[in-house]
């Protein structure tokens, strides 16, 4: 009986555990996924230029992509994508494909995102209309991420400018 018991116990910790864990992460996706869902229910679009050698990316990766408050939000009001700026596999979105450019050192998708950014990691924020709303370049703590996340996922940028946002929303 104990030993039963003991099982159940470690069966349902585990569940539980493993449960917590998916839900203290970014839920990330293609862009191909992105298009499908967007028909579903359109959201904005957040999508983070990195490449493996990038130690701020990793640092992204290890904190600020960490921080609870973060993926609560970014999952319930964006679809996010993790694009590797030096992918070799062509890479379809919105109908038109993008290949990687050996004389860039990129995939052409990544200048979709970059604009003139040119450096990793880029943070980019798009509409629910596939429009990108800015391009920001480089590192962000958790703090600045949420408040630049939530001055677009709750629609502020339409109303005011982010310097107004930030010093009268998010004193």
């Amino acid at each position: 009986m104990n030993k039963s018991l003991g099982l159940i116990l470690l069966i349902t910790l585990s569940m539980a555990t493993h449960s917590y864990a998916q839900t203290n992460e970014i839920k990330w996706m293609t862009l191909p996924q992105v298009e499908v869902a967007m028909k579903k229910k359109p959201k904005k679009i957040f999508v983070d230029i990195y490449t493996e050698w990038c130690g701020w990316c990793k640092r992204l990766d290890a904190g600020t992509y960490k921080d609870p408050a973060v993926v609560k939000y970014i999952n319930e009001n964006f679809y996010s994508v993790k694009v590797d700026a030096e992918m070799k596999e062509a890479i379809i979105y919105l109908g038109k494909t993008y290949n990687y450019d050996a004389s860039q050192k990129k995939n052409l998708i990544a200048a979709q995102f970059m604009g003139e950014s040119g450096g990793y990691p880029t943070l980019t924020y798009i509409d629910e209309n596939f429009k990108v709303l800015e391009v920001k370049p480089g590192y962000v703590d958790g703090a600045a991420f949420l408040k630049t996340l939530k001055y677009y996922g709750d629609n502020y940028y339409l109303n005011m400018d982010i310097n107004k946002y930030n010093t009268e929303i998010t004193k």
